[in-house]
């Protein structure tokens, strides 16, 4: 008796639809960037600048209420953990930026009030095409406390922007998590 109601159970959770009978489909793709910093990597081309010092992530996904997702994970040995703002930035800017004397400034985004050694979790109302194109800097400001002049800030990690799922062109540069399954996708 035991193996028929097994048997039953198994037949029953096998041919029934798991979908609601009320579910809307997805409506909206959400664009995913990303800003990955690899230890060594030299991305720009910046005055002192020798390679990334630490590996870590940023990332950046867009709401349909235009509100941008920002998760990642930085940890520089050495650095503090806790608050970094006032010894250091990390911004999302214009890679050009890399060569001033404030690389990372002015910023499209900063996350200076987030910590290194935790996990990043915070949101902006932004349209991620804001970020389009530009780079994530972490820099350390110390020598620049107290007003030094010329400014010496010192570039500890920089990162492009990259496009992991642009909804706009359907383009992934990671496996999709999902089979397409519009007529454009099956012909090509």
């Amino acid at each position: 008796m035991k193996s028929v109601y097994f048997l039953s159970l198994l037949a029953a959770l096998i041919f029934t639809d798991p979908t609601p009978a009320n579910a809307a489909p997805l409506e909206k793709c959400c664009p995913i960037s990303r800003c990955v910093f690899t230890q060594g990597d030299v991305p720009v081309n910046s005055p002192g600048f020798t390679g990334n010092t630490f590996n870590g992530y940023l990332q950046f996904v867009q709401s349909p209420k235009t509100v941008l997702q920002i998760d990642g994970f930085i940890n520089i040995e050495g650095a503090i953990n806790g608050a970094i703002d006032g010894t250091f930035d990390l911004h999302v800017a214009n890679c050009s930026t890399a060569s001033t004397e404030q690389p990372g400034d002015p910023a499209t985004i900063d996350l200076d009030s987030e910590s290194f050694n935790t996990p990043i979790l915070t949101s902006r109302s932004l349209s991620i095409n804001k970020i389009a194109g530009q780079c994530c800097f972490v820099v350390e400001e110390f020598a620049s406390i107290g007003g030094s002049v010329p400014r010496n800030e010192r570039i500890l990690g920089v990162a492009s922007v990259e496009t992991v799922i642009d909804c706009v062109n359907t383009t992934n540069s990671v496996a999709p998590t999902t089979t397409a399954t519009s007529s454009t996708a099956e012909t090509s």
